[in-house]
């Protein structure tokens, strides 16, 4: 009986296990082994060691302005995207129609496609028919003409506001957690007198800590897959200026046909990445703990 039970998990747990091989655990394999050759599809693929890795690190200024430039978005959408987010879960946290509204306004970027989104703001931005060059010259600056994303000073800070609109998710993710705290908690607090500010930050945060985690791992996540709005609005551009490492990627494989290389910058990205899940996860568990002594 006990052989025949472990024999039906068995066969309910393999094509989840089939599916996870066929399709992440293989290419993620592929992708990490084939990043110590050389290969450029139509020659034979040659075994070179650590010289991709040797020169992204050593003689790739791409790839350092693409690492220093995904870094910084990460701690970016780490801060301003996920703060952002719960900060507004906070204030409308209120059922009345006003917060409903200001939800429904907050969420609407992350109803469009990322693509058609960046266009849209493409065109808000542009040198001589976008609205935020009309809007500067209607209040005064009528010689104000700029582009924005292809500026030097102005096209990473462009790229950024640009993608900080999807920090509607996080909203969401925060509000649905807030919604589902007992609202007993809340009343007893504004019976023993605390004030609202004291509310949320003895009640409401330590609660949300796990949902903030997780929404700092979706931000991070995000921040090292960002592709979208880079490739649709900057190229990667002026010159390296707003090129991060998943566009690099992809133009390394696509454009210059160095499929080894370009599987060393995907390894790079996977190393980041899970480094950042485990960091996250970890400092989650010990501000846990904390709270809990």
């Amino acid at each position: 009986m006990v052989i025949k039970h472990k024999f039906w998990i068995g066969m309910f747990i393999a094509p989840t296990v089939i599916i996870f091989l066929m399709f992440y655990a293989y290419p993620l394999g592929t992708v990490i082994v084939t990043s110590f050759t050389e290969w450029h599809l139509v020659s034979p693929i040659v075994f070179n060691g650590f010289s991709n890795y040797a020169a992204l690190f050593r003689h790739d200024p791409a790839f350092i302005a693409s690492l220093f430039n995904t870094l910084i978005w990460l701690v970016l959408q780490c801060t301003v995207f996920v703060g952002l987010g719960v900060l507004v879960a906070l204030v409308t946290m209120r059922r009345d129609k006003f917060s409903r509204f200001v939800k429904v306004v907050y969420l609407i970027p992350n109803m469009i496609a990322v693509a058609a989104l960046a266009r849209l703001f493409y065109s808000f931005f542009q040198p001589s028919y976008g609205l935020v060059n009309q809007f500067i010259q209607w209040i005064g600056f009528s010689d104000f003409e700029m582009n924005w994303y292809m500026d030097p000073r102005t096209a990473f800070l462009s790229v950024t506001l640009t993608s900080i609109l999807f920090a509607g998710i996080i909203t969401l993710i925060v509000s649905s957690e807030i919604a589902a705290i007992p609202a007993s908690i809340y009343e007893a607090a504004t019976i023993d007198g605390a004030t609202g500010t004291q509310v949320h930050r003895y009640i409401t945060l330590p609660m949300l800590r796990n949902i903030i985690a997780t929404s700092l791992i979706l931000a991070s996540t995000g921040a090292l897959k960002m592709f979208e709005v880079i490739y649709l609005t900057t190229n990667g551009g002026p010159g390296n200026q707003t090129m991060n490492l998943s566009l690099l990627l992809y133009k390394t494989a696509m454009s210059d046909n160095d499929y080894g290389y370009a599987n060393a910058i995907g390894t790079v990205i996977f190393v980041l990445g899970i480094g950042i899940i485990l960091f996250i996860t970890k400092l989650s568990k010990l501000g846990q703990s904390h709270y809990l002594e």
